[in-house]
């Protein structure tokens, strides 16, 4: 979840505002993006590494097409040769696990293409986002293992969480599968030092490699409205259950006890019927009708002024797929002091004390504390806010994030692959 930030940007499925990947590409590629065609580097070099690369572009709007977009517009589709083919076969997340011949006809696609550039050029490297969901990563399989055939070396990028459990889960023979694909990568690729065990398995430690993410933004965010009267907490994202929005709701009765002056905004769209009723009930039986706000989906200028206009931005995740959340890079940007879980790569970004405070999950009384702690102490919302921007500022941005790239291909071409690249991640 979470999002680059671009007066280029359009309405994203979670709530957020997603990049138009083709929005800078020259007006040829604009239109290949558009017909399904990947996006090739035009700037061509005999010197330069070539990589065959697999992502996503929208849409679907979601989290890692938002960050192959920040790649490509980094430098680093001009110090490589870059063939880019979009991996995405629905245009709306919910439709994922529904089957549908559009998307077999789309994977088809997807071995052609890459059969037609395995055929027609060499390159150095082969960097892919294996799925952790069995049919899915049986189509990686097969693409990843198609590059192999040509002799290329394989790079996997897990932009997903938990393989460790998708392979215990998993039947004998698809572990065989999930082993073969990932033990034989050159190097893998993983958003920050707390999500390196997803490949401790099946890859030698100094074959993993982390490269946190970075975001498009505007270089400061606007000055806060005048006369803005009492607090706002803003919630970004989807609206299910595993992003924390009901523990949420649940913490708010405590929060306006002591707090009336709070206000609790909520900027995104329910993906679930049963859990937008819950949501009502809980706003029902406690009365939060005045203190409550559901805003939709946000893009552009709304975008913007949600995360203006908020005091304090709050993330109680549990989503067992959860990696990075963009969303709190966003927040760096604007200034916002964050509540959030200790979930994933999470306190690599945020710091006790320092940017943020962190909330156990499923308790919505520590979460009414924490927000409470904030609302009430204006000193330490000051610091926190001065210390997102320059964090971000520091280390969050698309092109520090094009350079990480750049700097760990270049090190796994010198280096036959198997060198160490120093960890990227800020450390605290």
């Amino acid at each position: 979840m979470g999002m680059g930030i671009s007066a280029r940007s359009r309405p994203s499925k979670d709530g957020g505002l997603k990049q138009d990947m083709s929005a800078d590409l020259p007006p040829d590629l604009q239109k290949r993006q558009k017909t399904g065609q990947p996006v090739s580097n035009m700037h061509k070099s005999a010197k330069k590494l070539r990589i065959l690369m697999f992502g996503y572009a929208p849409p679907p709007y979601f989290g890692p097409a938002v960050a192959y977009g920040a790649l490509l517009r980094s430098r680093f589709p001009q110090e490589f040769d870059v063939r880019f083919i979009n991996l995405s076969v629905v245009e709306d997340l919910r439709d994922l696990e529904k089957f549908s011949v559009g998307k077999l006809l789309k994977m088809g696609r997807f071995f052609f293409v890459e059969f037609w550039y395995l055929m027609t050029e060499k390159f150095d490297f082969c960097c892919y986002p294996p799925s952790f969901n069995r049919n899915a990563f049986l189509k990686d399989a097969l693409l990843l293992g198609l590059a192999r055939a040509f002799g290329v070396p394989t790079v996997v990028w897990a932009h997903g969480n938990n393989l460790p459990d998708f392979y215990s889960r998993s039947p004998r023979w698809m572990q065989s599968v999930i082993d073969a694909t990932i033990k034989n990568a050159v190097a893998g690729i993983v958003l920050g030092e707390r999500l390196r065990f997803n490949f401790q398995h099946q890859l030698p430690d100094e074959n993993i490699f982390t490269v946190p993410l970075g975001i498009e933004a505007p270089g400061s965010p606007p000055p806060r409205p005048a006369m803005q009267e009492g607090l706002t907490v803003l919630y970004l994202g989807n609206l299910i259950r595993e992003k924390g929005v009901l523990v949420l709701l649940e913490a708010i009765p405590k929060v306006v006890a002591q707090r009336p002056d709070v206000r609790f905004r909520f900027a995104g769209s329910w993906w679930r019927d049963q859990e937008r009723q819950e949501a009502e009930r809980i706003i029902a039986e406690n009365k939060l009708q005045s203190h409550v706000e559901f805003v939709g989906l946000v893009a552009g200028d709304a975008k913007l002024r949600a995360l203006v206009e908020a005091d304090i931005l709050v993330f109680p995740t549990f989503y067992h797929a959860e990696t990075f959340g963009l969303v709190l890079l966003e927040a760096l940007w604007a200034g916002l002091p964050v509540v959030t879980t200790q979930r994933a790569a999470i306190p690599e970004i945020i710091e006790e004390g320092v940017n943020g405070l962190f909330v156990e999950e499923h308790n919505p009384a520590d979460l009414a504390d924490k927000t409470l702690r904030l609302a009430n102490d204006p000193a330490m919302r000051q610091r926190m806010s001065a210390a997102n921007r320059e964090k971000f500022h520091r280390f969050y941005t698309h092109e520090q994030y094009g350079e990480r790239m750049i700097d760990l291909f270049n090190k796994l071409s010198s280096d036959g692959t198997s060198a160490s690249v120093p960890p990227q991640h800020d450390h605290h």
